[in-house]
């Protein structure tokens, strides 16, 4: 039902298990998240898997490089991953209430109308918007 929550969950998963990577289906929305997360340092990268075998109908694959802080993959560096607003109950925020995610060190994800972007971004912009999660 909210395919948001469910890349979250499939990065939780993969990071629980020490993955290198992690395959979810496709979308704008699921690709600009990424590219915030990429940008904060939260992950390495992704890429857009095109090709025949990673496709299904018009979607295709993304694929996320997870970034671990210790050659071990002890430690992540996401520690936690958080949709706010779900299909049930949207969440929005006016740019002054927009919340501190551990007093600056994580992110909070705004969808806002000049794009998806990060808490910081939006109080810059003064913008506020619908908080689809939080990232630390």
């Amino acid at each position: 039902m909210d395919p948001i929550a469910d890349m979250f969950s499939a990065i939780k998963n993969a990071i629980m298990r020490k993955k290198e990577y992690v395959d979810v289906p496709s979308s704008k929305v699921k690709e600009r998240i990424l590219d915030l997360l990429k940008k904060e340092g939260f992950i390495k990268d992704w890429e857009r898997l095109d090709d025949e075998e990673h496709r299904k109908g018009t979607q295709y694959t993304l694929r996320i490089y997870l970034k671990y802080l210790d050659p071990k993959k002890e430690r992540s560096a996401i520690t936690n991953m958080v949709k706010i607003s779900k299909p049930g109950k949207r969440v929005y925020a006016p740019a002054k209430k927009i919340p501190y995610v551990k007093r600056g060190l994580g992110i909070a994800i705004v969808s806002t109308d000049a794009g998806i972007v990060t808490d910081h971004e939006a109080r810059r912009l003064k913008k506020g918007g619908e908080i689809i999660g939080i990232v630390w």
